[in-house]
């Protein structure tokens, strides 16, 4: 596809800019027609400015059913990966404290000190994803937001008691600085400057429910909690109804609709979910590091080792499956998701992660534990031994098998929802192997249901379960048909002397 004549610049005025594609009129479309299209066109690269300020550009932006992306929409910025770092901290940090006191209250306080934390973290992720952040200004806001998060972080432990005020006044400092962002790019880019009106909306209603939580005792502020923590996670989806769903039910509004919101903002879809892929990764290894402790015994194979290794086994095999088991199949053409099934591709990963990572800080727990044979306390250093309980509680045991369970059938949702193609001639269907998934999401729930289970018993199950789980979707994702002979003619062929030929390098 040719490229428009002119350059477009993002900052100007909507004007100054022909959109329509060379030798070819826009048509008239309604703002249910704005659908996901292949129609795609690489605006130039822009290389003015300097290090310290320039005007905001964005990365690409829908119009009248065209992408326009600029070639820095495919970048890997470096501080996307610092503050995925950050977060995993964060949130291993969160289900530490959680396991100290592994109740129905922590449960609580973790699901409402977790939410608001992802939501930090979404919207660094998807500014970044959006506009260009490679000056000194725009990455200062960005170390302003993520100093938020660590005062936030530190306010965690006693947050239903006497610091409760600390955390969401850091909360919302990290929320009040992109709403004052958001304010900024909407007055450098009058293009999209309806949709980030919007947006900054969707950050003042959640926050008058927060500020108002402050007033009230513990007891009466759970319910204005969770309609801030519900705003706040899914309040963007009223943007999506109001420009998506309002014309099919007033076509007179959709039209005005349409006339209001003729720009977004973009994010590559390939891109973004690299990022999210990347971010899981770092939480399979927080996984791994939990299971790590020092032995102090003469002879290290014992249950304590066993254990470890077999937390090891379940971690590889999770990230197998998600990795290279369902992504293997994921649809080519990302860009042609469906609305519904990336929003539920996203939001299915944030239950998705809070699950495996309580699961993980409760294995770290169970790893240590000595109430199976082979294993005292003392063959551990203080430190692990401290940590180290004779019998598992039943919160223990609820956080483990429970946590796990709902981290693996939601890695199904996942799996289902990445829109890959049908395969023919699959030797098991997909939706067999998922139904499998959810038979033994629900057997690891119902776990602690049997008292008698020791810590190496638990870990045992789930881990040759996930192996077993492993084995049939690798099987059962092959084809029927006959494998290939190996074909030497896909090898590159190139003569070389026989000194020249280095076995082994």
């Amino acid at each position: 596809m040719d490229r428009p004549t002119a350059e477009p610049v993002l900052s100007e005025s909507p004007r100054s800019i022909p959109f329509n594609l060379p030798n070819e009129k826009a048509p008239n479309k309604t703002s249910q027609d704005i659908q996901l299209s292949q129609q795609v066109v690489d605006l130039p690269s822009s290389s003015d400015g300097d290090h310290f300020w320039k005007k905001p550009k964005l990365k690409g932006y829908w119009h009248d059913g065209v992408l326009y992306r600029s070639p820095s929409s495919r970048d890997v910025d470096s501080s996307v990966l610092f503050v995925d770092l950050l977060y995993v901290g964060i949130i291993a940090v969160n289900a530490d404290t959680t396991i100290e006191d592994p109740t129905k209250d922590s449960l609580l306080q973790f699901c409402v000190t977790f939410l608001p934390s992802w939501k930090v973290w979404s919207d660094i992720a998807i500014l970044v994803s959006q506009f260009e952040s490679d000056n000194l200004s725009q990455r200062s806001i960005i170390l302003f937001i993520l100093a938020c998060l660590v005062g936030y972080t530190t306010n965690i432990y006693s947050a239903f008691f006497n610091t409760y005020a600390q955390l969401v006044a850091f909360y919302l400092a990290a929320r009040i600085c992109v709403a004052i962002l958001t304010l900024v790019l909407a007055f450098y880019i009058p293009r999209i400057r309806p949709i980030m009106l919007l947006n900054i909306l969707s950050i003042l209603i959640p926050a008058a429910f927060w500020i108002g939580s402050c007033f009230m005792s513990e007891d009466s502020r759970e319910t204005l909690i969770w309609l801030a923590v519900c705003w706040d996670l899914w309040g963007s989806m009223v943007s999506v109804f109001i420009i998506k769903d309002v014309p099919r039910i007033s076509k007179t509004l959709g039209e005005k609709l349409n006339g209001i919101f003729q720009y977004f903002p973009a994010v590559e879809v390939q891109h973004r979910s690299e990022r999210v892929g990347a971010f899981v990764s770092l939480v399979f290894g927080y996984s791994v590091v939990g299971i790590l402790y020092q032995s102090q015994a003469k002879f290290g194979l014992n249950a304590f080792y066993g254990k470890a290794v077999l937390g090891l086994v379940q971690a590889f095999c999770f990230n197998w499956i998600y990795f290279d088991v369902d992504e293997k199949y994921q649809h080519a053409k990302l860009a042609e998701r469906h609305t519904v099934s990336a929003a539920l591709w996203f939001n299915a990963h944030l239950p998705f992660i809070m699950a495996f990572t309580l699961s993980s800080a409760a294995l770290s727990r169970l790893v240590v534990a000595h109430d199976c044979p082979n294993s005292e306390a003392e063959w551990l250093i203080p430190m692990f031994e401290e940590r180290s309980v004779e019998e598992l509680s039943r919160g223990l045991r609820w956080f483990y098998c429970a946590g796990l369970g709902t981290a693996f059938l939601f890695m199904g949702i996942i799996s289902l929802a990445r829109g890959a193609p049908r395969r023919e001639r699959e030797r098991i269907p997909q939706r067999y192997r998922f139904a499998l998934r959810a038979a033994v999401s629900i057997a690891w729930m119902c776990l602690p249901l049997a008292k008698n289970l020791n810590s190496l018993e638990l870990i045992g199950i789930t881990a040759s379960t996930t192996a077993f789980t492993l084995a049939v979707d690798v099987y059962g994702a092959e084809s029927k048909d006959p494998l290939p002979r190996e074909n030497t003619g896909q090898y590159e062929r190139r003569e070389v002397a026989r000194r020249d030929t280095v076995v082994g390098f």
